[in-house]
């Protein structure tokens, strides 16, 4: 057929020079009459976008490619106002964009805690989301049910609800034998195995990485021994010890920096012996700390991980006195101090550099003895962390009513508590809120308030939102709240 052909011809020269061919009398069409020139190649075009398309055929796939049909789902569909509400987060929602994920993540896991799915219609826009909020990809399962699984797979793999299996790993402790070498895994993929096995299995995995320990390159010892910070205890000092006379200094790094979790370890005793002589107790009166520098080290301190002598410059000896405070039992101050933890730190007025150090290493350890005591003098967000969730609370708490709490500070740990937070912390900083300066905090806590209070505050924070307050940032915030405890509560009463 030329009629095609002589019908670009005319579009590319124009209908002047080369008028529309008359159609090809197979398709039985007759243009209109009366038709001008442009009118009849624009018919024509219309209809050859018909005739070819109708005239495709489909190209013949291996259909040993496609995936499998999806299983059905044994789990209940939510109710119709519970998809309602997710159909709106989806396609039209009201809120914002972090309470939308927020929220979302919510529904997903009222459907779990209720034995409930996701529509299949809405699946595809749910992924979508996921793939680009961690947030809602987190809580997909089991909301999203067998055929979500399945979806996944396809979107993910082009195969079934899975996708390709990775067989697990030799001893990796679930009974399955291996048909992949771990040691032959990229460094990444070997690494995160050994995590997984760290949380089952501490000591298989301990005993993997020292069979394979003299086949890995430098890069892969270091970053394979840093799992070991998962389930570290007192089983893996061996292993540690002997890394700290590996070649690499990356590998020996991660190996001190995980022997200063463990005060009960022969380097922390070695350490301990470096410290005590340095520390000196002085006044009478008043009696506080006076503490020497420490030497430049020896070949034993220099494996432990102290820093050798410049070959030019001085020394960094504050650096070194880190170095020791951080790896020696905390224990040590008080000995010395022959006093209380509190009464020890009392005597550290005047060494913020020491305090600083000990406050890290109390934190690193998780230490809850010493974890209190410094929160009676500083209130830090890594300590915090370290406290069951009421003490947290509390601990803040006594921040905010001291009057000394500045937002700059103040926002990083109450973003760090776990939520929602309990009524009194809630109303403290509520209160703070609607203070003077309130639209400053108000500014910072956008992101993560509304998640964060407990639904008994809307009323005062609807309540707070009708004040007449020119404080935009003040009012927004106030909104979200009122937006997010609203649109949740309507969930709890769908899933009902």
């Amino acid at each position: 057929m030329t009629w095609l052909a002589d019908l670009r011809s005319s579009a590319l020269v124009g209908t002047g020079r080369h008028p529309a061919p008359a159609p090809a009398p197979e398709l039985d069409f007759r243009p209109r009459d009366g038709l001008s020139r442009e009118e009849l190649l624009l018919d024509q075009a219309a209809l050859a976008d018909v005739v070819t398309r109708a005239a495709r055929r489909p190209s013949v796939a291996d259909t040993a490619t496609f995936p499998d049909p999806a299983p059905p789902d044994d789990a209940p569909q939510a109710s119709a106002e519970a998809v309602r509400l997710l159909d709106l987060l989806l396609s039209q929602p009201p809120v914002g964009p972090e309470l939308r994920t927020q929220l979302v993540a919510d529904w997903l896991q009222f459907a779990a805690a209720s034995g409930q799915r996701v529509p299949h219609r809405l699946l595809p826009g749910l992924l979508a989301l996921a793939d680009a909020k961690p947030a809602v990809a987190e809580h997909l399962h089991p909301a999203i049910g067998t055929r979500g699984r399945w979806l996944q797979g396809v979107r993910q793999h082009g195969s079934g609800p899975a996708g390709p299996q990775v067989p697990a790993p030799q001893g990796s402790g679930g009974g399955t034998a291996a048909t992949v070498d771990w040691a032959e895994l990229r460094t990444a993929d070997a690494t995160a195995e050994l995590e997984r096995l760290r949380r089952s299995d501490p000591g298989a995995a301990r005993d993997r990485l020292h069979a394979h320990w003299n086949t890995l390159s430098a890069k892969e010892r270091a970053a394979h021994l840093a799992a070991f910070a998962i389930n570290l205890g007192p089983a893996d000092e061996d292993l540690l010890e002997n890394a700290l006379d590996d070649k690499a200094k990356t590998v020996r790094d991660v190996a001190a920096d995980l022997l200063d979790r463990l005060p009960g370890s022969a380097r922390a005793d070695r350490m301990a012996a470096r410290l005590k002589p340095l520390l000196r107790v002085k006044g009478i009166l008043r009696k506080q700390f006076e503490i020497d520098l420490p030497p430049d080290p020896d070949s034993t301190a220099l494996r432990d991980g102290l820093a050798p002598v410049p070959r030019s410059g001085e020394p960094d000896r504050l650096g070194r006195l880190d170095t020791i405070i951080r790896a020696a039992p905390l224990d040590v101050w008080t000995e010395a101090a022959n006093r209380s933890k509190a009464a020890t730190l009392a005597m550290l007025d005047g060494e913020p550099r020491v305090i600083d150090t000990i406050v890290s290493t109390a934190a690193l350890r998780a230490d809850a003895e010493w974890v209190r005591a410094l929160l009676d003098m500083r209130t830090d967000a890594r300590l915090l962390g370290c406290l069951p969730a009421a003490e947290q609370e509390d601990a803040l708490l006594r921040h905010i009513r001291s009057g000394t709490a500045q937002p700059l500070v103040l926002v990083p740990l109450l973003r760090g508590l776990p939520r929602p937070w309990g009524v009194s912390l809630a109303a403290a900083v509520l209160e703070l809120l609607a203070g003077k300066n309130g639209g400053q905090l108000a500014t910072m806590l956008t992101g993560f308030l509304p998640m964060a209070l407990p639904p008994d505050t809307a009323d005062q924070c609807r309540r707070l939102l009708q004040r007449s307050d020119d404080d935009a940032p003040r009012r927004r915030v106030f909104r979200d709240v009122v937006q997010y405890q609203s649109f949740r509560q309507s969930l709890t009463e769908a899933f009902q």
